[in-house]
């Protein structure tokens, strides 16, 4: 991926420092604590809520980069680095203000663990300036990039309009809470394709939005049981694209959209064929 962009952006002031965000459950446990071991004073867990302090193992991290021989070295050997960001705060300080992100408060009242920081979460939040945790939680952050396809992209966060608030909560209107939530389908599909191994050859910021652009090529040929759709969504995740957009394919799709014959059936003749 990409970091030209990035390393040209980056500011040069003294009192702004970079830190990664990554996940440490990316790594094996005994990677983990390797790695933790050897930049223990560098480090910062978001997981810092005592009920949640069994969870750091595989929860997120920010880890403090000095310079930018360290930041390349650090994407070259890291798995999963979800952001890198630009602050003046302390490694501690900024830690302790993004730990408020990963427990979100619904419309209900009901609290979730959220990985906020995960690209379609990340970009909705960022744009509710008008709310009171927006200033809370987005102070003192100059950049914040997240991985794209080629080249890491930059999240431009505007300037909260609230401010010196008292309640540090993140409380979501019904509103944002709907945009930030998946529906179903797609934590459905994408929860069984990450069993997969096909799954595996693609960045975990990127397997999302694969999984929405194959149901939704599962709803435009016309298949309309939900269950449908995900076996249809899997199977071109799965490599069977070729199959799926085939003339043979589509003519033969009719047949289950008229309930004539079941997509898994039609899909097993295909495969023996």
């Amino acid at each position: 991926m990409g970091i030209t962009t990035l390393l040209q952006a980056l500011p040069d002031k003294k009192d702004a420092r970079i830190y990664l965000l990554f996940e440490a459950g990316a790594q094996t446990l005994e990677g983990f604590r390797a790695f933790h071991a050897e930049h223990t004073l560098s480090m910062y867990s978001l997981y810092i809520h005592p009920q949640l302090h069994e969870l750091q193992k595989y929860g997120p991290w920010l880890l403090e980069v000095e310079n930018q021989t360290q930041l390349n070295g650090y994407l070259d050997i890291l798995p999963e680095i979800v952001g890198i960001i630009v602050a003046h705060r302390h490694l501690s300080s900024i830690a302790i203000q993004l730990s408020k992100g990963c427990t979100l408060v619904g419309p209900d009242n009901h609290t979730s663990l959220v990985r906020f920081y995960a690209q379609h979460v990340l970009k909705i939040l960022v744009l509710s300036a008008d709310s009171e945790w927006h200033e809370m939680l987005f102070r003192d952050i100059e950049q914040w990039w997240i991985p794209g396809k080629e080249e890491w992209e930059q999240i431009i966060i505007p300037a909260s309009t609230v401010s010196n608030v008292a309640d540090h909560i993140v409380r979501l209107s019904e509103e944002v809470w709907q945009q930030i939530v998946d529906k179903s389908d797609v934590s459905n599909v994408l929860a069984q394709w990450q069993k997969m191994p096909s799954s595996q050859h693609f960045p975990a910021c990127t397997q999302r939005d694969m999984v929405v652009k194959a149901l939704g090529k599962a709803r435009m040929v016309g298949v309309s049981s939900i269950a449908d759709q995900k076996l249809y969504a899997l199977c071109y995740l799965n490599g069977g694209k070729r199959l799926l957009e085939s003339e043979e394919m589509r003519v033969s799709l009719q047949k289950v959209i008229q309930g004539k014959i079941s997509l898994e059936k039609l899909l097993l003749n295909a495969s023996i064929a």
